[in-house]
């Protein structure tokens, strides 16, 4: 057997076999786990890009059919204009230089506000698994302390040897008992 560097933990461990690469169940978990977090933050930039871009470009789209219709509106209206008087042609091609100025910051304006609104959801949805897994972590951790907690008292009464101070304070503040049944042990 070989002694191997446990690439999750770092401890040195013996290789119980040939394709073994952690030093235990644990350390693979957690590997394991890391893997897929990293897939899905992955999977999530790549939708929040996806969104972006499909914002984008109904956002073009917009503009693009607002101004073609403004277009359309110029050319049925030239026939009015022509008879007008040349001041008025004038004031009017400035009133819709104005509002073709105030269409494009508008919709500048919706597709920052867009795109802002996709990321944030990405973001969220990315929080949420961090969450998920931090509350799955701290459950397994806990029982972990549990299991520990009773091998050590099953220690200690086995031996005849009280707990210390410290330690039964900690027993005491978790609320957990430092008493083992007659019939468990």
């Amino acid at each position: 057997m070989s002694t191997k560097k446990c690439p999750e933990c770092q401890a040195p461990f013996e290789q119980r076999r040939t394709t073994q690469l952690y030093c235990s169940a644990t350390c693979s978990g957690r590997s394991r786990e890391r893997r897929r977090r990293d897939a899905r933050r992955a999977t999530a930039r790549a939708t929040n890009q996806t969104l972006v871009a499909l914002e984008h470009a109904s956002g073009n789209a917009r503009l693009l059919n607002a101004e073609k219709q403004h277009l359309r509106s110029l050319k049925s209206g030239t026939s009015v204009i022509l008879t007008k008087s040349q001041e008025t042609v004038l004031a009017r091609d400035r009133i819709i230089d104005d509002q073709r100025t105030q269409l494009h910051l508008l919709a500048t304006k919706y597709f920052d506000q867009s795109s802002q609104l996709a990321e944030s959801k990405a973001e969220c949805v990315e929080l949420k698994l961090e969450v998920s897994r931090i509350l799955k972590d701290r459950r397994a951790d806990l029982q972990d302390l549990m299991q520990i907690a009773v091998r050590m008292l099953q220690l200690t009464d086995h031996l005849g040897i009280p707990l210390d101070r410290p330690t039964a304070e900690i027993f005491h503040r978790r609320g957990w008992n430092t008493k083992i049944a007659a019939e468990s042990r």
